[in-house]
């Protein structure tokens, strides 16, 4: 299942949710009412023995007999179970809407220090990193259930932009490198196949089914607080009722809203599972942490009573499941092992106390940095050396095939994670520290600005001077030697370590620091591919992380077809000043998009260049999922009709991915 097909699956999924969801209040408005004819003829009666009046109850309050349909009772019912319910739904959604950190932080978790030393949380933010970069997306915040002993871990988010990894302080103890990357990429697949958002959806939904539940728990709390007097007795007793009925019908609410999470989470845990094998081509990854899972006492146990609302969110069943397994929200370990190791055995094994990291084969190698190809001491030679030595910046072609591009698109491979290992081992070790809080990020990414020319450097270094102050300027030039050796195939994912440092800024300081990346890029008079796609993609994954929802307002090429005309003019002009070979190239796009044959022409180079193409992409952002591939489609054809990829083709390409929300690991690697 490529990205596309499992996006558009979680919205037919999104489509028997909302089926299900009528269901449940379907359920929910019948319990009510049928609770309040009880009431009220409970109450009939006991006007009736105490006044002697038969008919008062029913006929005052409802203007009906006392059979059990009153048409005027049911339609009260359902007009206030359906405001209650959809209010609270609402509410919950609003809420939730701000994004994985208020998830994450909503259970008691911690963000993880970027900046930390103890090893075990380095090796999770390692293997974050490394499946981050290989699948194109950008690196999402770490979180750490301290006090959570069992072996679980979660997803969460709306988009890519905002998304958190949240482990228990359990799995971070009892497994192996191997089986947090198992782990790791299950939750990965979550991230990539739009379940993360389906499950926020269905957090909210399932809230306003319980809410009702909720309250009549909150006025039986009240009855404690109810002073006595003359007339004490009577509120309590009217208390009790509400509180009772309302605990009633909430649990009929609780019953359906826990079988939509099992219907709705239990399969795509399959698929997780094996994408997460397909990720890292090691089964053994993630049967290791199921099997712990099952011989371990506490097992994937959740203690938080915060996390049950979000229990479809996690690796493995993280509460008790009643009504013999109906309201489990994950398959039984049992079956997701065979679905991986046919042949297991059935064994299962208790977990160390501690897992000895420190002497794990592959713990050296995956604690990061890029200590091993950029020590210090090869800084400090290579700045003596050659103290104004620009960064490395070669135009380069690689073999491109146009039909990888939409397979690349959120793709969980084992040739993209060998990939990503490699770049970001080549990575200097200062130029990786630096991607880890606020202040040094945003210095990093001036410095991945710097020109090839002394003097316009050190004009640029002046720039960093006035815009962001003298230590800006200082940590910058403390930089450059790294900067300078700097493998260009390195620079965005570079700068995808430092988006959850950037993510931290506030509106103010991600104003102040667009406004020095834009001094910075027009500081020699023109704006290069790269410059183009670094600033493009930072400030739109920005904006998406602080904005995470985003409405569709295109379902139809016709809409954004002189956009898509300009995207395609540009990739085309971009990889070649040939006439023929652009013209070639455009055509090539064209010819994928036969809705719009014979209504998109090339476009002359001042009606496509870079200020053209960043209006396009702004608009294209509210573009239907099947326009944004057909267009990625066409735009992999335009670039790859000679068989080859530039440099700058590929930024620019990335910057379109990434402007559009979707993941795009590194073009052009695995062909």
């Amino acid at each position: 299942m490529d990205f596309f097909e499992a996006q558009d699956h979680a919205r037919r999924r999104t489509h028997r949710l909302v089926l299900l969801f009528v269901l449940a209040v379907l359920g929910t408005i019948a319990a009510t009412y049928l609770v309040s004819v009880v009431v009220l003829h409970q109450a009939h009666d006991y006007r009736a023995q105490r006044y002697g009046r038969y008919r008062y109850a029913a006929e005052s309050v409802t203007g009906q007999s006392e059979g059990l349909w009153d048409p005027a009772l049911f339609g009260a019912v359902a007009i206030g179970t359906l405001a209650v319910v959809g209010i609270a739904s609402l509410v919950k959604w609003a809420t939730l809407r701000q994004g994985g950190a208020a998830i994450s932080e909503s259970v008691g978790a911690r963000r993880v220090d970027p900046k930390t030393t103890n090893l075990r949380e380095r090796q999770l933010l390692n293997v974050v990193e490394e499946m981050a970069i290989a699948s194109g997306v950008p690196v999402p915040a770490v979180y750490l259930m301290e006090d959570e002993p069992g072996i679980n871990a979660f997803a969460a988010g709306l988009t890519t932009a905002d998304a958190t990894v949240t482990v228990t302080r359990g799995t971070l103890d009892k497994l192996t490198r191997d089986e947090l990357q198992g782990v790791i990429g299950h939750e990965f697949s979550h991230i990539l196949n739009g379940d993360m958002r389906l499950n926020v959806r269905l957090t909210a939904i399932v809230f306003g089914i319980l809410v009702l539940g909720l309250i009549g728990r909150g006025f039986l709390r009240g009855l404690g607080r109810v002073r006595g007097g003359r007339n004490s007795g009577g509120i309590v007793a009217a208390l009790l009722v509400i509180g009772l009925t309302l605990l009633i019908i909430g649990y009929v609410g609780y019953f359906f809203g826990r079988l939509i999470q099992a219907a709705v989470s239990r399969q795509r845990e399959f698929l997780a599972d094996a994408s997460s094998v397909q990720f890292t081509r090691n089964p053994g990854g993630i049967t290791g942490a199921l099997k712990k899972i099952g011989g371990y006492a506490l097992g994937s146990d959740v203690v938080s009573h915060e996390a049950s609302q979000f229990s479809h969110f996690f690796f493995a069943q993280g509460f008790r499941a009643d009504f013999g397994g109906a309201w489990a929200t994950h398959p039984p370990l049992d079956q997701r092992i065979r679905a991986i190791e046919p042949t297991w055995d059935g064994q299962l094994f208790e977990p160390p106390e501690v897992v000895d990291i420190a002497h794990e084969s592959s713990a050296v190698a995956g604690l990061g940095g890029g200590q091993r190809f950029a020590p210090d001491e090869t800084l400090r030679r290579v700045h003596e050396a050659a103290p104004d030595l620009p960064p490395r910046r070669p135009m380069v072609s690689l073999p491109f095939k146009p039909v990888q591009v939409v397979a690349d698109i959120g793709a969980l491979t084992d040739a993209h994670f060998r990939h990503a290992q490699a770049l970001l081992d080549s990575i200097p070790a200062p130029l990786r520290e630096a991607t880890r809080e606020p202040a040094s990020a945003q210095v990093l990414t001036y410095g991945l600005l710097l020109d090839g020319d002394k003097a316009m450097r050190d004009r640029q270094q002046a720039l960093v001077a006035q815009h962001a102050g003298a230590d800006a300027a200082a940590a910058l030039a403390a930089l450059r030697p790294a900067l300078s050796i700097l493998d260009p195939v390195a620079r965005l994912p570079l700068l995808q370590l430092s988006l959850p440092a950037l993510r931290r800024l506030d509106a103010t300081a991600i104003d102040r620091f667009a406004t020095t990346l834009d001094e910075l890029v027009q500081a020699d008079g023109r704006v290069t591919p790269f410059e183009y796609a670094l600033q493009k993609m930072l400030l739109a994954q920005l904006q998406l992380a602080q904005t995470p929802v985003r409405g569709v307002q295109y379902d139809s090429f016709d809409g954004v077809r002189q956009e898509i005309a300009v995207v395609l003019s540009a990739l085309a002009r971009i990889g070649s000043d040939d006439p023929a070979a652009i013209a070639q190239a455009f055509a090539a796009g064209a010819e994928q998009l036969p809705v719009l044959q014979g209504q998109i022409a090339l476009l002359d180079a001042s009606a496509c260049g870079l200020e053209q193409v960043d209006a396009a992409l702004d608009k294209l952002m509210a573009g239907s999922l099947p326009i944004k591939k057909r267009l990625l489609v066409a735009a992999g054809h335009v670039i790859g009709a000679d068989g080859t990829i530039t440099e700058g083709e590929g930024e620019l390409f990335r910057a379109v991915t990434a402007t559009l929300g979707l993941p795009m690991p590194t073009l052009g690697m695995a062909v």
